[in-house]
């Protein structure tokens, strides 16, 4: 039985988008799967389409936002599918716009979805993989806009940013131990994460939609990759045990420019302020790039 036939996976944002890709992929390869949503509508019309194409799902309403809902639904998707083993934190907003127009209640809207949301669901389940021992796996979502910084959509950037941080220091904790951990960097994909997010944001701030500017990012998103492909890549890739998930090769050379200007900074630095021991005793002389999978 190839992996990860027979599992149990609790999927964040598994209503639409790259997470139902990623749970129709796990259903498709004999996962059983927690689907977790805020729509309540929309999870279980997707819980019915797969049980009817024979996959053993359950669907738990989840905000991912609410620490006090999780315990909750990890409890209700373990009870449905069995133990946990594999954790999709997929579940993820935009909002705001330039940063000087951003309010600061968008702000930490973003930030308790696509950065708390994902501490939370590793709080949750990350003990219970512990405890249970054997291999477990851990996916955290975030974007090239984690990797490429992007004007104009400031509070997204940053947070996405932060779940690359946050994925790196999560892998490097865990080297030695059977839990391993994936970071899911999507380029342009074909979601209604624009629509959501801003019918969603407009709500939290008793304003109108602006459906012009819906309209016009809808309309580059339409034209992005097919999530259920995206789904389909990033199960191959958890089992080969890849850490770093790209969809966009085109996005590399942008990328590069970014690792170009923060290597520049350290070869141009001419060390007059005097070398950093407390750096170097927390390298130990071991390259910190070179790292397994």
């Amino acid at each position: 039985m190839t992996w990860p036939a027979g599992e149990a996976a609790f999927v964040t944002g598994a209503a639409s988008g790259i997470g139902l890709g990623i749970a129709r992929a796990l259903v498709a390869q004999g996962a059983k799967v927690a689907l977790a949503d805020v729509d309540a509508e929309r999870l279980a019309a997707v819980e019915r389409e797969l049980t009817a194409s024979g996959g053993t799902v359950t669907a738990v309403e989840l905000d991912v936002s609410d620490a006090d809902g999780w315990t909750a639904a990890a409890d209700a998707a373990e009870q449905a599918v069995g133990p946990i083993s594999i954790l999709i934190n997929n579940a993820g907003v935009n909002g705001g716009g330039a940063i000087e127009q951003t309010p600061l209640k968008s702000w930490r809207w973003v930030f308790a979805v696509n950065v708390e949301g994902q501490f939370l669901g590793v709080s949750t389940f990350l003990p219970r993989f512990t405890e249970r021992g054997g291999a477990a796996h851990i996916l955290n979502t975030a974007s090239v806009a984690g990797l490429l910084p992007m004007v104009n959509v400031g509070a997204y950037v940053s947070s996405k940013f932060a779940s690359v941080g946050f994925s790196m220091a999560l892998r490097d904790e865990l080297r030695g131990s059977d839990i391993t951990v994936s970071l899911l960097a999507p380029g342009t994909v074909a979601t209604a994460i624009n629509r959501n997010a801003a019918q969603a944001e407009a709500a939290l701030l008793g304003t109108e939609v602006d459906e012009e500017a819906v309209e016009a990012n809808d309309g580059v998103i339409a034209h992005g990759a097919d999530p259920d492909l995206v789904g389909e890549q990033v199960v191959d890739a958890m089992r080969q045990g890849q850490f770093l998930i790209v969809t966009h090769r085109e996005f590399g050379t942008l990328v590069r420019r970014v690792h170009e200007e923060v290597e520049a900074a350290f070869e141009e630095f001419d060390g007059r302020y005097g070398p950093d021991p407390a750096g170097q005793m927390m390298l130990g002389g071991t390259d910190p790039v070179a790292r397994p999978k």
